[in-house]
């Protein structure tokens, strides 16, 4: 009866290394935006980027058995940008 309400696993399901490179890229992506955010701060489009990266980074490093252990890290510099987001309010 609420058979239509379980998830059916996705068809194609990256394998560890895709997950590592996924995660690679969003990790590259991170680095490059919050080094443009370094040079404006007040920049909000840069800051909403960043922020929907950090969310991207979230999912993707929870799969990637190489960067589990960054996402600690990743949940403070979530907690930093909103900071400044509320301060350049």
């Amino acid at each position: 009866m609420f058979g239509f309400l379980k998830k059916s696993p996705p068809a194609n399901q990256p394998d560890a290394d895709q997950q590592d490179h996924l995660a690679e890229l969003s990790r590259e992506k991170i680095t490059e935006l919050e080094n443009k955010l370094a040079i404006d701060p007040r920049n909000g489009e840069t800051q909403k980027q960043l922020m929907l990266e950090y969310n991207r980074a979230l999912t993707l490093f929870a799969k990637s058995r190489h960067y589990r252990n960054e996402i600690d890290a990743l949940f403070v510099k979530i907690d930093e940008l909103r900071n400044v987001i509320r301060q350049s309010i």
